[in-house]
């Protein structure tokens, strides 16, 4: 009977023995790759989230939820109660899109949003591209001095808290997300944030 309480215990144990083999076997294997294998292989693996043009690739790529201007009382009301009735009747409801933010070779900034397809989340498509020369703006850069609402829940790291960015494209194109300051990019150590590299 007690041994079924140590079971959570001998699970996350072996979850955390399990990703750290596979880092270091990730590592290995990046330890003996050149740095445009490296950058092909990281364009690979997230170039099907968007539309990318002949010999474009993606060479930073940042992961969060889509911003939306929070609700006055009565609407936010009125929308959990239509939600909860839709989820109940047809078995959808409304959420928050996830996303990802991909910065090109090209300089260009491009913004993948989930969808949902008979119920079932997980599923993204391309939805726009800024050109080069887009900036990337911290909440208080963007809205100074306004209340924008909290960061949502990170999706993708629960431990990591999700940071307002605001994209201005040269054009005036916006799109505003709440992104991951865990971004990544090939040939730098560690995680950074989209400010850095586009602020």
């Amino acid at each position: 009977m007690q041994m079924v309480y140590l079971l959570p215990l001998v699970l996350m144990a072996a979850g955390f023995a399990y990703s750290m083999y596979a880092r270091k076997k990730a590592l290995a294997e990046a330890a003996s790759m050149t740095p445009e294998q490296i950058e092909q292989q990281f364009s690979d693996f997230y170039a099907h989230y968007y539309e990318l043009q002949p010999d474009e690739r993606i060479i930073g790529n940042w992961s969060g939820v889509e911003y939306q201007a929070p609700a006055g009382a009565a609407r936010r009301i009125a929308g959990g109660a239509l939600n909860a009735a839709s989820a109940a009747v047809i078995g959808v409801s409304t959420y928050v899109p996830n996303v990802h933010v991909g910065l090109t070779n090209r300089g260009r900034v491009l913004v993948s949003r989930e969808y949902s397809d008979f119920g079932k989340r997980g599923n993204y498509k391309h939805l726009a591209a800024l050109d080069q020369g887009t900036r990337a703006f911290s909440r208080d850069a963007a809205y100074p001095g306004q209340d924008i609402g909290s960061p949502p829940g990170n999706p993708f790291n629960p431990l990591v808290s999700l940071e307002f960015i605001q994209l201005r494209s040269p054009g005036g194109d916006t799109y505003e997300a709440w992104l991951s300051p865990q971004g990544s990019r090939p040939g730098q150590h560690g995680f950074s944030s989209i400010l850095q590299s586009l602020g």
